[in-house]
């Protein structure tokens, strides 16, 4: 008779790191050269390559002071046959899975040829994440260890039931739920005179090229602007910003760079977004968006330019309208 064996469920450990580093070398110790690493070894009991740090937040903390800052951080761990997404990307661990098939979109049968009716399509393994020794990186006090939350399935008749106890519910065909999004990458827009076109850097930023001669270039940029705030707004993208509870502004002018110069061995150009976009584009970029979402935006001028998003109606903040 064969035991049966306890499948290794995955997990989050969570630490306080306390420190007077400043945020971005604490943020490079965890995540070197903006990536995120495995560990290269065992660590505390965990089989090499399953652990990565998945959050590193500091609290919040006064300008200018210079007491220690605190920092909470998050270890996830995903053994092998552990299916995890980001994105639309699937993971057995922390290896990607790539669906086999072709630049025209057909799938294949992982040696190249098309994959025959009926069969399960394949995916082929990818190793996208590099390996740091975990053992020798100080993580803080450990706080503890919890399992992450599995798939469960219950029955219909259950959930009448729980919404019956809950002594109040609603039936609709109109929603207003909404879920923060795990995966957010970062965008930047970015002029050069490769074929426009979207894609990822190794971290994981959403790069959207964009040619210079581009027909109509002034609108199109203008169009992937939107795009960009809408989706930080929305959940789906992340944006340089600076916030508290109550506001956020967003740097509009830090996602547009103009890349051309580096065919000729010069940098980059930033804060260019008054070359590339009309005459008063933020002011209507914000009567668009109170116009969509239940927020309050302001514009901030200057060569750090974007919008001022606030979470409450301005009265309710002490302003006047």
């Amino acid at each position: 008779m064969i035991d049966k064996v306890d499948k290794v469920k995955p997990s989050v450990m969570k630490f306080l790191l306390t420190c007077t580093e400043k945020p971005i070398d604490v943020f490079s110790r965890f995540h070197p050269q903006g990536r995120s690493v495995l560990n290269r070894t065992e660590w505390r009991g965990k089989e090499p390559r399953s652990c990565a740090v998945s959050s590193v937040k500091s609290r919040p903390s006064e300008f200018g002071h210079e007491r220690p800052v605190i920092f909470e951080v998050e270890v996830s761990y995903r053994p092998k046959g552990t299916i995890t997404y980001v994105g639309d990307t699937k993971y057995d661990g922390w290896t990607a899975m790539m669906l086999d098939r072709n630049s025209a979109g057909k799938l294949l049968d992982g040696h190249g040829m098309a994959l025959a009716t009926g069969q399960p399509p394949v995916y082929l393994p990818f190793e996208l994440y590099a390996d740091a020794e975990f053992n020798e990186i100080d993580f803080g006090e450990f706080i503890g260890e919890s399992e992450t939350n599995e798939i469960r399935h219950c029955r219909f008749e259950e959930v009448l039931r729980d919404l019956e106890v809950s002594g109040r519910f609603s039936a609709s065909i109109e929603s207003s739920f909404v879920a923060q999004r795990r995966h957010r990458p970062t965008v930047k827009v970015i002029l050069s005179n490769a074929p426009s076109g979207t894609g990822a850097d190794r971290v994981g930023t959403r790069i959207v090229i964009v040619n210079n001669l581009t027909p109509h270039l002034q609108q199109v940029l203008v169009d992937q602007l939107i795009d960009a705030v809408s989706g930080f707004i929305e959940g789906r993208y992340s944006l340089k910003n600076l916030s508290n509870d109550e506001i956020v502004f967003l740097d509009v002018s830090d996602i547009l760079v103009d890349c051309t110069p580096n065919e000729e061995g010069k940098d980059s150009r930033f804060n260019i977004l008054g070359e590339y976009t009309p005459e008063g584009f933020l002011e209507d970029l914000a009567a668009r968006l109170v116009g969509i979402y239940d927020i309050t935006v302001s514009v901030v001028d200057g060569p750090t330019s974007g919008l001022l998003l606030r979470r409450k109606p301005l009265r309710e903040l002490g302003f006047n309208d």
